[in-house]
């Protein structure tokens, strides 16, 4: 999955853009952000980066990105994703 696909994929179901940010960091949300030569996945709050992981390349971030909004949807809406 590439990002225009997330995008995509999150937009066609209905997932609230105020959980999540892709391209950069925002408070309270959960990220997806290129790094140099890394795709980081984590959640930011006060402008800091908690619970980051990094990756290779963008289907894997792509794909972490998915699996952790969709544990939020999951909890929050009791709407699975995935």
């Amino acid at each position: 999955m590439t990002i225009a696909e997330l995008k995509s994929f999150l937009a066609e179901h209905l997932v609230p853009a105020k959980l999540y940010q892709i391209g950069g960091a925002s408070d309270g949300r959960i990220c997806l952000e290129k790094q140099n030569d890394l795709w980081e996945v984590f959640f930011c709050e006060k402008d800091n980066k908690f619970c980051t992981t990094s990756f290779r390349d963008e289907q894997s971030a792509c794909a972490r990105m998915l699996r952790e909004l969709s544990k939020v949807m999951e909890i929050a809406y009791d709407k699975k994703l995935c």
